[in-house]
This record gives C-alpha cells, structure tokens and sequence, in this order.
C-alpha cells in the first residue's frame, strides 16, 4: 500500500488495514516495507556540473545525487540535462545562483555539504546562504524573496550567455 512504509510484519499490517471500514474485506497485492534510498556521496564524487570527477564524461542525475522527494529528483535531472546539452553545442551553462531552490540543492550536493556525513536532502531554507539581518517569519520572506529575484535574473539572461 503506497504511503504505508512500516516495520511491521504483513500479518499485522493486513490486521490493521482491516481495522478500517471499508477494508474489512480487502484482498492485498502488495503491502508495504521499509525502502532505502540509493546515493552516491555526490559532494566527493561530483563536480559542480554533475560530472563524476573521475570520469567527466559521466553524469548523474535525480535521486542518486543525493537529493530527497520528487521536485528535487526532478530539478537535479533538469539542471544535468541543461549541462549536457550546453556541454555537447560546446557552449557553457552557467548554474543557478545559490540563493535560489535549484541553485542551493545543487550546491549542496555537489560540495555544500560534509562528505563524511551526507544524506540524501530536501530542499529547505537550511541549504540558502545567510541573509544577514532577517530572523524568524521576516527570514523565510526575505530568503523568498532574494531566490525568485535571482531566479528572475538568471532565467532572462540571454541565451548565449547563459548556454
């Protein structure tokens, strides 16, 4: 059952399920288990471009970098596809500021964060550069408000000097 990643043994989780009306009678096809997310130690082994250091013709992309959710996966494949396609017209792709969501995760993962404790992440404000003077509520709001400028600026440069 999606969303039901527990411990417990089948026998009791098909136990519980039943519990819920409506379900008394369910037949289940598949029920749920712990999963474990696969990573490499992206902030050792990547370049900011999402190149593996010691095979630059290699590239990773989504879950693997260490990344955590679906948007995340996502934008990490997104911003190593726009990379690749820049790298093949032999053009240069300059990366998100490190002030915005895609510029922080990737920031994060390819040199941001400790390699001998990383963790797969989701994007938070934990991973934005300070913001000197902003606390609390004013904090989220000013960090919000800085990435969607940067993210604004970033996006209109022309294309010939953005690829």
């Amino acid at each position: 059952m999606v969303g039901f990643q527990t411990k417990l043994k089948h026998g009791e989780q098909t136990r519980i399920f039943r519990t819920i009306p409506g379900l008394e009678n369910a037949q289940f096809a598949r029920l749920g288990g712990l999963h474990r997310n696969t990573f490499i130690n992206s902030p050792r082994l990547l370049d900011g471009g999402l190149r593996l250091k010691a095979r630059p013709d290699l590239r990773f992309a989504g879950q693997i970098t260490g990344v955590e959710g679906y948007v995340e996966s996502a934008a990490i494949g997104l911003l190593a596809g726009r990379f690749a396609a820049a790298e093949l017209r032999g053009a240069a792709f300059a990366p998100p500021p490190p002030t915005t969501a895609f510029g922080a995760l990737l920031a994060h993962i390819t040199g941001g964060a400790d390699a001998r404790t990383f963790q797969p992440m989701n994007i938070n404000f934990g991973l934005f550069p300070e913001l000197k003077g902003a606390r609390g509520r004013d904090r989220k709001k000013a960090l919000s408000a800085r990435a969607l400028a940067d993210l604004d600026l970033w996006l209109s440069r022309p294309r010939a000097a953005a690829e």
